[in-house]
């Protein structure tokens, strides 16, 4: 398939004589030649399927896995480089465990600079001045969610890291425009590779890593990106410029340290479409983000991008306009169809597919149908790295889960 003009780098001659080793199958695939056998990722695991699949406690996960910091922090700095360490011996364990090509290390974590100060029982945590302002985190085990109060009783959900405080003006974005630009012009990155992603990466050399860097986004979430987006969309979009200048200057360093494809994202999409016109995307957005993707195309790296939901309206401009070589999440619940995108976009790569609520809600014949009908279509029309597009939810039949991972491994 083309490579739209890019001739990116290979270490291995790839081929269908001998088994790939799960970095050289990745590769391979986003190039659209010929492997072994489809390579495999699975997006995100609640902590509950994790130890279906492992049979023990696993840390990894959403909620799960951020309470199971809070608590570390709790008892303690040694208590928290243990977790630390667990957490990566975790995730290459579950890694294995399901056959993936591409290798997270790193799941949803707590900000260890949010340390509790009191606990109030066993599912809740005090964080903060309990004189002053402070709030709670409650954890819900069954549903594996975290909630947050703040002092006044009001609710959040998660950790909520972005609260925002004070009045979005158009005097506070170019406030924020000047510090963003100023900050740009300065930036002086280090030439040497960044020595703990590059031991990470020689650590599991054989896999591809999931890592990325920062990129520009609107966060749907955020009352002033919204307000700033519909009242001033060029300041916006000034703002996006200078911070995607600055990304791009990082990535030759990323390269130095090992990075081949970028994983990065933000989501932006619900199962309708974009939460934001497409033409005010295609407008303010997707010149920010060709800046960091011709950076990375300049360094021999891949650029995946992320959003669940339904973003066929923006897909063109995502993969032509700003370049993007591949998506993961991506949400057949959604509407996004693994044939039709590689119909349309022969030369781009997509990862996911298999529906989460089919595993969660579906009986085992249901999960059959789904699982063999993606390894079909993948098997047909290449470009695809196999697996769920969303989280396998707490409460899934774990007969359901083995019969997904059984499947794939004997058909793949």
């Amino acid at each position: 398939m083309a490579e739209s003009g890019r001739d990116l780098k290979s270490e291995v001659t790839f081929g269908t004589q001998h088994e790939l080793k799960p970095k050289e199958r990745v590769i391979a695939t986003v190039r659209g030649e010929s492997v072994d056998k489809l390579p495999v990722h699975h997006i995100q695991f609640s902590g509950y399927a994790a130890s279906v699949i492992l049979g023990r406690e696993v840390y990894v996960g959403g909620g799960f896995l951020q309470w199971r910091e809070i608590q570390a922090l709790w008892k303690g700095k040694e208590a928290h480089q243990a977790f630390v360490r667990r957490c990566e011996a975790d995730a290459v364990a579950l890694a294995e465990a399901c056959g993936h090509d591409i290798l997270r290390l790193d799941y949803w974590r707590w900000p260890k600079e949010q340390k509790p100060v009191k606990k109030i029982d066993n599912y809740t945590i005090l964080f903060g001045n309990p004189d002053k302002e402070w709030y709670t985190i409650t954890y819900d085990p069954e549903r594996e969610l975290l909630v947050r109060k703040d002092g006044l009783g009001h609710e959040y959900p998660r950790d909520s890291k972005n609260l925002e405080t004070g009045e979005m003006t158009e005097d506070t974005l170019r406030q924020a425009i000047y510090e963003e630009e100023k900050l740009t012009e300065n930036y002086n990155p280090p030439l040497e590779p960044d020595n703990k992603l590059k031991s990470l990466y020689d650590k599991y050399s054989d896999y591809i890593l999931k890592f990325g860097t920062e990129t520009v986004h609107v966060d749907v979430g955020s009352v002033q990106d919204l307000m700033a987006l519909a009242s001033w969309p060029k300041l916006f979009a000034r703002k996006c410029l200078a911070q995607a200048k600055r990304i791009a200057t990082d990535l030759k360093r990323m390269a130095d340290s090992g990075m081949k494809i970028n994983f990065s994202g933000w989501d932006f999409c619900s199962q309708r479409g974009p939460m934001v016109s497409p033409s005010t995307l295609r407008e303010v957005l997707m010149p920010a983000l060709k800046i960091i993707v011709d950076a990375c195309h300049e360094n021999d790296i891949y650029y995946f991008y992320s959003s669940d939901g339904n973003f066929w309206p923006v897909a063109d401009d995502m993969f032509n306009m700003a370049g993007v070589d591949g998506w993961f999440e991506v949400d057949r619940s959604s509407g996004m169809d693994l044939h039709e995108l590689r119909k349309k976009f022969p030369d781009k790569s997509f990862i996911g597919n298999i529906r989460s609520q089919v595993l969660h809600q579906g009986t085992k014949e249901d999960v059959v149908e789904e699982v063999m009908s993606c390894l079909k279509i993948a098997h047909q029309v290449g470009g695809i790295i196999i697996g769920t597009s969303n989280m396998i939810m707490p409460g899934t039949p774990p007969e359901n889960i083995v019969t997904m991972l059984k499947l794939i491994e004997e058909n793949r």
